[in-house]
């Protein structure tokens, strides 16, 4: 009757089976969901790409303001900045500029007036996983010793961050090493409760060690996720600066990784509290179980870690899980074995009892071994190249660490999965199958294999704490020291290639990256600038508009960066202005303009404005007249900090009213793609017609020209969002109503490439009679484009009779401008 109800026991009916399988399941996949939910495109380590004023720049007179542009996005509240004296001294007044309302990867701060001397712009932003990237900008104001620039160092980690990182990086091995325990403790039991295992006191001691070791494992995990949680939170807190403790700490855990953490923390102890009882299991069912749970746990640690650089989505999380429970049940069984080699009950049994339980237990971890050193190399390189992508093929130094970790790998993994296969794998089978003695294990074998492991977890923890700002990134930190005039700007010439030594072969090599895309295309658009000449850097982006998803999306942004480029470039406006660059909506002249003017102050801008353009108004109203006064309003608009209303003044030092309303379209449009980019500081997510309803009425058409572009950015660009844009149009003010319908006509043949028939079926989404006004507004907009009127004659021609006669009139009105 006793064998009887043991065997009942050890197996239990098919419907308990399911049942608790069920369970675990239906635990890994709440987890799943809570890691969707928890995901943010934020989450990456980030780094610093550019800045203005660049590093380790003397300027005549100081700047007004600090731009910090991030590989990543990052929460405008966590960047910190203090500016400090070349004696220690701090200046206060250093504010944000940035809208807080997104994630933005360029954060701009005011500075406080700066007398002459060096200073150092000490910055430093921590991720809602704790981690946190430092760096700084050392700027020399009038006249300075230039060694003393390129020397200085003023970036400082407050010893009380420095002991939360040094936390964090402890927690952070300790959960290594407590999830290595408890997989390999049940892995180790599970393999016990195999049908036909052989029963020996030897046996006995392994599967007493395993118990033990699922119990500590399981407090180890406990422990090191509450100090992770503790550190974390306390990290993130400190990174919103100054302000409200309980605030801070509500958004340390609500929109951080406190959340998971939490979860994580209640998942350990629920281990932990069961771990004794769990080791008694006498079902594998119930270990398997376990184990799912042990993984869902661990996914909810790589979420809210280190682990999630890479993995804004679910699937990278679970991938990164994945590979940390590779390690585990690779270096686990080893440490139950090498537990069990210390313990006195074990040596005092016969060696020949104690060989054939550890051969016992290394059958069946061959073939676990093997599916995880599989697992560690392919999640390992798929990590690897997600993270630094095509920086690895570049050398860029961000890179650094990555390549160490996969030296790591190649030096002591790979070595040591061989070893480990002559020892007790395939190797030695096949040893043994040739009628050669197969290699002997020893303690010594297993130990060194595990401390190997161990020292690759301890390695890798490490590695993944480093920050990537002081690997350096587009030359930040460099002792090279520039000299530039009376206001700070870029050198588009030497900030082109912010990650290549030279610009990109093609631009296919571009397409592919996944960080600084929008940098590679600068660098691509900017060689064939410098080689062939503006005209054909402009035509070439044209062309890639049509192919190129990136391009199209983004055209009229990177012609204008392309203007920026070329005024330094040829060191002369004019000569800038003379190159053929009517492509995407003449974004090139608007930056060639907007650079020009980067320089002045506002004091300066108010004498200069009504004398820039003199030269293209001499065909007044003329595509050139207007694209030289359009670029001014995306000058001011830079100048001021995006500040729509406060642009309206400079645009009215012009007399012309048709001068006030193109200059304040441009600052209109400038202020879209701010938005786009980021940095919505005059435009709201809570209403999509802000600010074109709350502008003087002169402005309301410029505004809508392109409002509807924000619109379609926070709805979609599906057809039933145009309809959902379409329905915001019909209920704004009366009058705005055609301004409305001409904008999002003119989107929808940006967005789809011009094609009638796609214009026409979206067209018809809106009011039957408004939608002439839709129709004026896509053939217009491909006039502005292509600077002919072919496609536009083609849409006036697809469409219904009675609305071609506006259509065709509003195509000769705009034709004559050219």
């Amino acid at each position: 009757m006793t064998g009887r109800s043991t065997g009942a026991s050890r197996a239990p009916d098919g419907a308990c089976r399911r049942r608790g399988l069920r369970l675990g399941l239906a635990f890994a996949l709440i987890t799943l969901v809570a890691v969707g939910a928890g995901s943010s495109p934020a989450w990456a380590h980030t780094r610093l790409v550019e800045t203005v004023p660049a590093d380790r720049t003397i300027t005549a007179e100081a700047p007004e303001r600090l731009t910090l542009v991030f590989a990543e996005a990052v929460d405008p509240r966590a960047v910190q900045l203090e500016v400090v004296g070349v004696t220690g001294e701090t200046f206060e007044g250093a504010a944000l500029l940035t809208a807080t309302g997104a994630d933005a990867t360029v954060v701009e701060f005011a500075l406080p007036p700066l007398a002459g001397g060096v200073y150092g712009l000490a910055w430093v932003t921590v991720g809602p996983d704790g981690h946190r990237v430092a760096g700084e900008v050392v700027l020399g104001v009038g006249i300075v010793d230039g060694e003393v620039v390129a020397s200085a160092h003023f970036a400082r980690t407050p010893p009380l961050d420095r002991a939360l990182e040094v936390l964090n990086g402890v927690g952070r091995f300790v959960w290594y090493l407590g999830l290595a325990l408890v997989a390999g403790a049940l892995l180790a039991l599970g393999w016990h409760l195999r049908p036909g295992s052989v029963r020996s006191v030897a046996s006995a001691v392994l599967v007493a060690t395993a118990r033990r070791a699922l119990w500590a494992g399981a407090l180890v995990l406990h422990a090191a996720i509450v100090l992770r949680t503790a550190a974390t939170v306390a990290l993130v807190t400190r990174g919103y600066g100054d302000g409200s403790l309980r605030r801070h700490v509500r958004l340390a855990l609500v929109e951080g990784s406190g959340r998971s953490l939490l979860l994580a923390v209640v998942g350990t102890g629920v281990l932990a509290v069961g771990a004794g009882r769990l080791g008694r299991a006498r079902s594998g069912w119930t270990l398997l179980q376990a184990g799912i749970g042990v993984l869902a746990v661990a996914a909810l640690a790589a979420a809210a870690g280190h682990t999630a650089t890479l993995s804004e989505d679910p699937f990278g999380i679970w991938i990164a899980t994945l590979h940390l429970v590779a390690a585990g049940a690779w270096l686990g069984p080893l440490l139950i074995v090498v537990w069990a080699f210390a313990s006195p009950a074990w040596r005092e049994r016969p060696a020949a009892e104690r060989a054939a339980a550890v051969g016992r237990l290394l059958d069946r971890f061959f073939g676990v071994a093997t599916a995880a050193f599989v697992v560690l190399v392919l999640t390992g390189l798929r990590s690897a190249w997600l993270l630094a992508g095509t920086e690895l093929l570049n050398g860029s130094n961000h890179a650094t660490t990555v390549l160490v970790k996969l030296w790591l790998v190649a030096l002591v993994v790979v070595p040591l999965g061989i070893h480990h296969d002559r020892r007790f794998g395939w190797l030695a089978r096949r040893r043994h199958t040739g009628g050669r003695a197969p290699l002997a294990v020893s303690a010594r074998t297993l130990r060194l294999e595990a401390w190997a492991l161990g020292a690759v977890l301890a390695v890798a923890a490490l590695l993944t704490g480093l920050n990537p700002a002081i690997l350096g990134a587009g030359g930040s930190g460099a002792s090279q020291v520039t000299t530039v005039g009376p206001a700070p700007r870029p050198a588009a010439a030497d900030a082109l290639a912010l990650l290549d030594d030279e610009p990109p072969a093609s631009a296919v090599e571009c397409a592919g990256r996944t960080v600084g895309k929008a940098n590679c295309y600068r660098d691509y658009f900017g060689g064939i600038m410098r080689n062939e000449g503006a005209d054909v850097a402009v035509a070439e982006v044209d062309a890639l508009s049509r192919s190129d998803d990136h391009v199209l999306a983004n055209c009229h942004q990177i012609v204008h960066d392309l203007g920026n480029d070329a005024v330094v470039w040829y060191g002369d406006v004019g000569k800038a202005l003379t190159y053929q660059g009517s492509a995407c909506w003449s974004g090139y002249y608007h930056g060639v303009v907007e650079y020009a003017i980067g320089g002045f102050s506002g004091t300066e801008l108010v004498d200069e404005l009504p004398e820039f353009c003199t030269e293209q108004a001499r065909r007044e109203y003329s595509f050139e007249h207007f694209n030289c006064v359009h670029g001014l309003g995306h000058g001011i608009m830079q100048i001021l900090g995006g500040d729509v209303f406060g642009t309206i003044p400079y645009c009215e030092v012009f007399v012309d009213p048709w001068e006030q309303s193109t200059c304040m379209n441009g600052a209109l449009m400038e202020n879209m793609i701010n938005g786009q980019q980021g940095n919505p500081k005059d435009l709201r997510t809570d209403d999509l017609v802000y600010p074109c309803n709350a502008i003087p009425d002169a402005y309301v058409a410029d505004c809508f020209a392109t409002q509807t572009s924000w619109m379609l950015h926070n709805i979609g660009y599906a057809p039933e969002d145009f309809a959902a844009v379409f329905a915001i149009c019909d209920g704004v003010r009366s009058d705005m109503v055609d301004d409305c319908y001409r904008a999002l006509g003119r989107d929808i043949s940006s967005v789809h490439d011009q094609d009638p028939n796609v214009i026409v079926q979206l067209c018809s989404l809106g009011d039957p009679d408004l939608q002439e006004e839709c129709y004026v507004g896509a053939a217009t907009n491909t006039i502005f484009n292509n600077d002919d009127t072919l496609q536009a004659t083609v849409i006036c021609e697809a469409i219904r009779e009675r609305m071609r006669r506006a259509c065709f009139g509003a195509r000769d009105r705009v034709a004559a401008t050219l």
